[in-house]
Parts: structure tokens; C-alpha cells; sequence
């Protein structure tokens, strides 16, 4: 699970690597913002966020089994076409079978990164940070939630400050690339998607865990 990357290089890769394939990732990320609206809206009537933080709790956790499969599922696109694969729109659906033991790594997540951001902020940054591959090792890896956010973390924590580079520079490029009619966003989502999936690969592929 030792792996070195350059920011710059690692993105770079990922905007080459994305040719063909914009058109899938951005439409599984469109599709997956259509879910997120309709299932906020709805949730909106009966819980309005602006009333308090619980609802908006509420809101989180119940919309979880709904969207964050989805979100799993874009996650892998980016994966999958960082081993080679073929990849297609449809597959973004196929993690609802996992719905569960999504939905509590989840929750689990959300506790522990909002009880950090009450201690002062930083631990919840650090662990929003170390958390970015809970979800594809909990599916991929077979792994329980709590194994797979703690994987995520140990091997994240190593090179901490590279991944929260990576992190603010891909949201910079995505808000920059969004600012002309949202226009660019059609090159920085994927390459964003693509770069953690080359990262993933690179670190866990032929890993016993």
C-alpha cells in the first residue's frame, strides 16, 4: 500500500486517460444530481432544512440509501477505467445490492467526521480526508464498515498532506472549470474521477487486506 504520486502528474494522466470517456462519467454525475434534487425536494416538504440542523441531519441520513450507492458507483467508474475496463452509465446502479453496509459506513462517517469538526475542526478535515476510500474498499475488498474507513485512514494518514493537496486543487479545478457555463466541467469531472481511480488502483490492487 506504499505509493508515491505527483499531484501535477497524477491529474495530468487522468485529463489523457479521459479521452473517451467523458461522456460516461459526466452523464452518470448528471444523473446522480437529478436523484440528489428529487430526493432533497421531497425530503424538503416534510423536513425543511432551513428549520435546523437536525432536519438537515435528517435529511442526510435518509437520503444516504438513495444516493450514496450512486455516488459509490460513479466512484468505480472512475476505477474501472483505471484497470482497463470498459465502462458504462448503467453500471452506476449496481451497488444497491450492497445498500446496507453502505448506509451504515455512511453514517458512520458522518458521525465521526462531524464530531471532529466539533473538536476544533481539524480532526474533521484530517478525517475527511482519510475516508476517501472507505467506500470503494468496503465493496471492492469485501471488507466491514468500520475495516474499511480504518483501512482508508492508516493508508491515507502516511501521505496525508499529498491527499488534501490533491483534494484542493481538484476543487479548484472543478469551481474554475464551472465558472464558463459550466462548460469545462465536461474535462475536470472526469479527470477528477480518473485520478482517484488510478490512485486507488495503484495503491490496493493486489493487496491481501
Amino acid at each position: 500500500m506504499e505509493y508515491s504520486f505527483s499531484i501535477t502528474g497524477l491529474l495530468k494522466e487522468a485529463f489523457d486517460r479521459s479521452e473517451g470517456v467523458k461522456g460516461t462519467i459526466v452523464g452518470a454525475f448528471i444523473i446522480y444530481v437529478i436523484v440528489a434534487v428529487l430526493v432533497s425536494g421531497v425530503l424538503e416538504i416534510f423536513f425543511p432544512s432551513a428549520d435546523s440542523i437536525i432536519n438537515a441531519i435528517i435529511q442526510a441520513l435518509i437520503s444516504a440509501p438513495i444516493t450514496v450507492p450512486i455516488v459509490v458507483g460513479i466512484f468505480f467508474l472512475g476505477i474501472n477505467h483505471a484497470r482497463g475496463f470498459e465502462i458504462n452509465i448503467p453500471s452506476i446502479f449496481d451497488y444497491y445490492g450492497m445498500m446496507v453496509p453502505i448506509t451504515i459506513t455512511f453514517v458512520l462517517m458522518y458521525v465521526c467526521i462531524m464530531l471532529g469538526f466539533v473538536l476544533l475542526i481539524i480532526p474533521g478535515i484530517y478525517l475527511a480526508i482519510a475516508y476517501s476510500f472507505a467506500y470503494p474498499l468496503l465493496v471492492d475488498k469485501e471488507l466491514g464498515p468500520w475495516e474499511a474507513m480504518e483501512l482508508s485512514r492508516k493508508t491515507i494518514t502516511k501521505q496525508w498532506f499529498k491527499f488534501f493537496g490533491l483534494t484542493l486543487v481538484s476543487a479548484i479545478f472543478i469551481i474554475v472549470s464551472a465558472i464558463p457555463l459550466g462548460i469545462g466541467l465536461i474535462w475536470s469531472i472526469p479527470t477528477v474521477y480518473i485520478a482517484y481511480g488510478i490512485l486507488y488502483q495503484n495503491m490496493f490492487d493486489g493487496v491481501e487486506v
